[in-house]
């Protein structure tokens, strides 16, 4: 069962959370070599390809016509800067004491709306708020890029080709089902789009109509928006959300921790980078009994709770600690980061 979910997560959130923010990669080298001549074949080839998707071709023709390929959306894909900020530095950028206000005033104006949500799909309106904040600063900063002309540009680069072709006829359905117009149809450069940043196959499988005015509105529909979070977190294959627990915790360590990783860590095969960084799944009362306490040195729960160790930092003196548990799955199951999953339930405890 674990090998199981592990490797679905990996599926699930491969490509669901791109770097929303564009970079200059106008100096990028991959830029200067890189052969665009063929893009319009490219159209056409997406235009045949359209009874394979169960979509008219003229449609499909008339959407993509005004687009050609944005140049940029390849340098930001193929040139993205080197990230070397330190899991504390990048802790402070993301929980900066500006998002957690703004987060507090958001939980108090629409206390009502996640009360309602958070009963629905029993998922704590905290995490809600922190997926929120994280992906779009609480709405503000969804991306301007349109989303059909960025997934018609990579789909045309050949190394995920397969896989944004998929985004690129799944973008198609959602103005088919007119949920959008398509001079608001906005996201990423990577296609990413509305206020939780949902690729378009995320869209079609999660995206909800709270409001019931019969459109998925993940642009400017509040009520849409974070009921279409929890939905995700919900219901992410077998993994179900847990409302009973949270996402983890950080924990002090033993003093014996470094003869005991090796017994804890094992090596995956399967999963991506974060997976593999976790510990074998062991109950909440084992750490308890290895000597893992709270950070305020009291006892661990003696719970029956699958739980996770991941260790932070790249040397000794900067290591932090933490166990995790099943929802933290679901977190990374939007974003396969540890960054960011813990950035999501150290932002969610300040909205307790």
């Amino acid at each position: 069962m674990e090998s199981r979910l592990l490797k679905l997560l990996t599926i699930t959130s491969l490509f669901l959370s791109f770097n929303l923010y564009a970079h200059d990669s106008s100096n990028c080298d991959a830029l200067k070599d890189y052969d665009f001549s063929k893009f319009e074949d490219w159209k056409g080839e997406v235009i045949s390809r359209s009874s394979e998707y169960n979509l008219d071709s003229n449609f499909v023709s008339n959407l993509i016509e005004p687009y050609s390929v944005n140049k940029s959306v390849i340098g930001n894909d193929k040139c993205q800067p080197e990230f070397t900020l330190t899991f504390s530095e990048y802790l402070e950028k993301r929980i900066s004491d500006l998002r957690i206000k703004n987060g507090l005033n958001k939980k108090t104006k629409y206390n009502d709306l996640l009360k309602k949500i958070e009963n629905k799909y029993n998922v704590q309106s905290r995490f809600i708020l922190s997926i929120w904040g994280l992906e779009t600063a609480y709405g503000e900063i969804t991306g301007n890029y349109p989303v059909i002309e960025s997934l018609l540009t990579m789909s045309y680069d050949e190394r995920r080709r397969r896989y944004f072709t998929k985004e690129l006829f799944n973008s198609f359905r959602i103005i088919k089902e007119g949920h959008i117009d398509i001079d608001n149809f906005k996201g990423s450069w990577a296609g990413a789009m509305g206020q939780n940043q949902f690729m378009p196959s995320s869209f079609l499988n999660y995206a909800q109509d709270f409001n019931n005015d019969g459109k998925k509105n993940i642009w400017t529909d509040i009520e849409d928006s974070l009921a279409s979070i929890a939905r995700y977190l919900n219901g992410v294959g077998s993994n179900k959300w847990d409302s009973n627990f949270t996402w983890g915790r950080e924990v002090i360590p033993p003093q014996n921790i470094k003869s005991i990783e090796p017994e804890l860590f094992i090596k995956r095969e399967k999963g991506c980078l974060a997976i593999k960084k976790l510990s074998k799944r062991i109950p909440l009362k084992e750490f308890r009994s290895y000597g893992f306490k709270k950070m305020d040195g009291s006892n661990l729960s003696n719970l029956d709770l699958d739980s996770y160790l991941l260790r932070m930092g790249r040397k000794d003196g900067d290591y932090r600690y933490f166990i995790v548990y099943r929802n933290y799955l679901n977190i990374l199951s939007y974003n396969c980061s540890n960054y960011y999953g813990l950035s999501v339930g150290l932002l969610s405890d300040q909205f307790k």
